[in-house]
């Protein structure tokens, strides 16, 4: 059983989602626009491995306190950083992110705090190149999209954000879980909330693209990226794995944006791997 709790971390209330067993912990860290929730697939089956897991609402996403004006970023490492210590108090951590939480994932490991971090599983990882959908589509498709809600009646405002979201995060359509793409999509049912998830949207790919590069990695990293994301471009994760000693790099095939709901077994046996120190852990029998 999945079980929920009211936590704060550097100041800022948030929901964690849990599961209790062994550690090393797992900490699951979401991506933008999305929650913990994004982890219930990875939750349920580190529950029925006996391994503790832990995945919490970053500031101003799912039901955490809103993030504070200025810069995200530096909120979102402090925030982390609290994360990983309360839980990594006993051992160290393995720390798991996607998209933004993957980002976050390799400045908490690249951290002058030298945090308890045993190993991190980075997916979908941006900071070295969007998809040609996200560098020349961006602006113009999401204008549309926002204003195309405004005269769309809310069903079929509903029935366009389900498709568009389940194309973006799921690789592999026959996987899609309703319930999920409704955690993300259900952000633009209502008017006006489309423009305002751009401008979000658009304000964090600026942070992120505008960050010095990430140095000083040297802890177990294994990095993994769907070859069907249509947000990330694979070659983000390549340049990671080329710019982090000894890191390892895993595509696949048929995953997209959130490979832990296109594959979350495989990304069990990685995290499973590295709590127990073996960065080489491949697909899981």
């Amino acid at each position: 059983m999945i079980d929920e709790r009211r936590a704060v971390y550097a100041g800022v209330g948030t929901r964690e989602l849990f599961v209790a067993g062994e550690g090393p912990a797992v900490v699951l860290l979401h991506g933008f626009s999305h929650s913990a929730d994004a982890w219930r697939p990875l939750l349920d089956r580190f529950e029925e491995a006996g391994q503790a897991a832990v995945a919490v609402d970053l500031p101003g996403f799912g039901a955490a306190d809103s993030a504070r004006p200025g810069a995200w970023l530096p909120q979102g490492d402090r925030f982390v950083g609290e994360v990983i210590a309360q839980h990594g108090r006993n051992t160290s951590v393995v720390l798991v992110g996607n998209s933004l939480g993957a980002y976050l994932a390799l400045r908490a490991a690249a951290s002058p705090q030298r945090l308890p971090i045993r190993g991190i599983v980075p997916t979908g990882t941006p900071g070295m190149g969007w998809t040609r959908l996200v560098r020349v589509g961006q602006l113009g498709a999401a204008r549309f999209f926002a204003r195309a809600t405004v005269c769309t009646p809310r069903p079929l405002r509903a029935y366009l954000a389900d498709a568009v979201i389940g194309r973006l995060i799921y690789g592999n359509q026959a996987s899609r879980d309703k319930k999920m793409v409704r955690t993300l999509s259900s952000q633009l049912y209502g008017r006006g909330d489309a423009h305002k998830l751009l401008v979000q949207g658009l304000r964090m790919k600026a942070e992120v693209d505008g960050e010095p590069a990430i140095t000083g990695i040297s802890c177990p990293t294994v990095l993994v990226h769907g070859r069907r994301d249509r947000l990330v471009a694979l070659a983000s994760s390549q340049g990671w794995h080329q710019a982090i000693p000894q890191s390892r790099l895993v595509v696949l095939d048929h995953a997209g944006h959130c490979p832990q709901l296109d594959e979350p077994d495989y990304i069990v046996g990685i995290s499973r791997g590295l709590t127990a120190g073996d960065a080489d852990q491949s697909r899981p029998a």
